[in-house]
């Protein structure tokens, strides 16, 4: 944050390409030292067989266009990260390949860190090794950055970027996709284009474009109707198949009932609504619950959030307390409830969702 942080565009370029080195080139190479071709497990088989494949260390090629779009991706979201400006002009490659030109990279330098290959060996305990003197040596260092001219609290600033996969302007795309087929390529797996990452990473489901219109204008005629107010038997389900080609419609049935009490049934549109005060305390609105419906609440739950559990420690205390109090809703005119009941002989009920209204 202090040492590394960019201060320009070509600082971008240049870290853009030093990460090329890194993840593409030094990671494969270190794997391989620790790995080499022909090592063999314990049990005399080779370490380096399917489904395992041997990475191979690319090389920086400035007419290789993925190589080329990798930095030019990765150097705008530094840039955009850390607010350092940029031009069109700078993303050309006439501008780009002379800034990779006189960047400096690090030699590679295999890594001392053993690797556990035994998928049944336990974790190593975490060890904190670190001495005073390193401590030490830390905060002084820290000092030295944050006393220095350079660092200020705007150049210490930073912004979030969000994945925006519809936004071609912002490269997140350009940036996957670069950076999968780089990956792919060390695997030699198959690379993909650009339209099938974006599909991939928007979490995209294909479908037939006549398809998605006939749904569209079924659904288009259905909102007509619960605009219009029209009755029931003039809605239709429809099920379609335009390979065969078959359209079939159909009278929607009515919602199946549940009988969870004499006299009482319920559908799964159903919900029970309860007109509450700011004042209704919890106690309150179990009573009202109770008398209109006939059931005894035994778990009020909002979300994930327990309101009342007659087990839970305290609960019992929360009775006489409003039922506001408990919620965090604020500008809503009503919460849904989730809550479990009992009948008359103690034994549990599904009941459907109850909707508080706040009466404010």
């Amino acid at each position: 944050l202090l040492v590394n942080r960019p201060t320009s565009w070509r600082s971008c370029v240049s870290l853009a390409r030093i990460k090329f080195e890194k993840y593409f080139n030094h990671k494969a190479k270190n794997l391989l030292h620790s790995f080499p071709l022909d090592t063999r497990m314990k049990d005399g088989s080779l370490f380096w067989q399917s489904p395992k494949r041997p990475p191979t260390s690319l090389v920086f090629d400035t007419d290789n266009t993925d190589h080329i779009a990798f930095v030019i991706s990765c150097a705008r979201l530094y840039a955009n990260v850390w607010g350092i400006q940029y031009s069109e002009a700078d993303l050309a490659a006439e501008s780009i390949l002379p800034l990779i030109a006189a960047t400096e990279i690090p030699s590679f330098r295999p890594s001392g860190k053993r690797i556990e290959t035994d998928e049944k060996a336990a974790a190593p305990d975490k060890i904190d090794e670190s001495s005073k003197d390193d401590m030490d040596f830390v905060v002084a260092t820290l000092d030295k950055h944050l006393s220095s001219a350079q660092v200020t609290p705007d150049t210490l600033k930073m912004f979030p970027e969000t994945f925006e996969k519809d936004v071609d302007a912002n490269g997140h795309i350009d940036f996957i996709t670069a950076a999968s087929n780089l990956r792919a390529q060390m695997y030699s797996i198959d690379s993909a284009d650009r339209f099938k990452t974006k599909r991939i990473a928007g979490r995209i489901v294909p479908a037939i474009a006549t398809t998605t219109a006939a749904i569209a204008g079924l659904v288009s005629v259905e909102l007509i109707k619960l605009v219009q107010k029209s009755n029931l038997e003039s809605y239709c389900n429809a099920f379609i198949n335009l390979a065969l080609p078959c359209m079939v419609f159909s009278e929607p049935a009515p919602a199946p009932r549940t009988t969870i009490l004499e006299g009482v049934s319920i559908t799964l549109w159903d919900k029970w609504q309860i007109q509450g005060n700011p004042a209704m305390t919890l106690q309150q609105f179990i009573t009202e619950v109770k008398q209109r419906f006939g059931l005894e609440p035994a778990m009020v739950v909002h979300g994930v959030k327990m309101i009342y559990v007659p087990i839970m420690p305290g609960h019992k205390k929360r009775l006489p307390q409003p039922i506001a109090k408990f919620i965090k809703a604020v500008g809503q005119e009503y919460v849904d409830f989730t809550i479990s009941f009992e009948n008359e002989e103690g034994e549990e009920v599904e009941g459907p969702p109850v909707r508080y209204f706040f009466g404010n």
